[in-house]
């Protein structure tokens, strides 16, 4: 149990802060919880939600020690993206693994092919109509509901351009859209008692801090440095989910 609990937070603080600088690493606690602590996607899944609480809060955190506030417009935002928790969670509780999973496989295409696509010349983005907006805000909050785990690259390819690329501005903004989604999301498999506690604590745990110590990085540096470990990491996963869909199949 300790020697779980340790490693659970060390993997925690790595999750919290690649996810607080680019995303896509909420699988290190997915697979913490199914391989070190052996619960059930139904349990693995809801009980990664309390670690997106500590990542968003301090991060927030971490911007305002760096002298950088969240704008106002985020927390609007982050309102706009809590019925979209709501549905995805609601779904998480009731849809079959397999479901997840095909899910999640996509999402991890999806995250390696924005990962390494080769990038176009940068063009400053026309401003999108509020509707577009507010789509975007529910997607991520869905996301988050249902499957956390990219939620941080889904959020930046929605915000990236109602912040005109100001990367520090989008993090900050990131940060208050997964505080509100997250909590929304612990609020729903709380009451559905899905989540256990103690891997989830732990995990949160070292989430928080390594949140906190990269968004001050985050606000000097940018997340170029880790995106060949994102990459890794998605492969990882991905090869796992392929291994699992393929065993439900058979």
């Amino acid at each position: 149990m300790i020697v779980a609990i340790a490693v659970t937070a060390a993997l925690g603080i790595a999750m919290g802060a690649i996810n607080n600088l680019a995303g896509g690493a909420g699988v290190l606690g997915l697979m913490a919880f199914e391989y070190l602590w052996h619960l059930p996607l139904a349990e693995a899944n809801p009980s990664t939600r309390l670690a997106a609480i500590a990542i968003g809060s301090f991060a927030a955190l971490g911007f305002l020690r760096a002298g950088h506030r969240i704008p106002a417009r985020a927390w609007l935002q982050a309102l706009g993206a809590v019925p979209g928790a709501l549905v995805g969670s609601q779904l998480a509780t009731a849809l079959d693994d397999l479901v997840f999973r095909l899910y999640l496989t996509a999402v991890l295409v999806l995250l390696l092919i924005q990962q390494l696509w080769p990038r176009a010349t940068e063009v400053t983005p026309k401003p999108r109509p509020v509707w577009v907006s507010l789509l975007g805000c529910f997607l991520i909050g869905f996301h988050m509901g249902y499957a956390q785990v990219g939620t941080g690259l889904v959020a930046t390819l929605v915000l990236v351009g109602l912040y005109d690329k100001n990367l520090v501005a989008v993090l900050a903004a990131k940060s208050a859209i997964v505080i509100a989604t997250s909590i929304t999301s612990v609020a729903v498999f709380v009451s559905a008692d899905a989540i256990v506690w103690p891997p989830a604590i732990a995990l949160a745990v070292g989430c928080g801090a390594g949140s906190y110590l990269a968004s001050h990085w985050g606000v000097k540096k940018g997340a170029g440095a880790i995106r060949r470990i994102v990459v890794v990491i998605a492969v990882l996963c991905l090869l796992d989910q392929l291994r699992h869909i393929v065993l439900a199949l058979i």
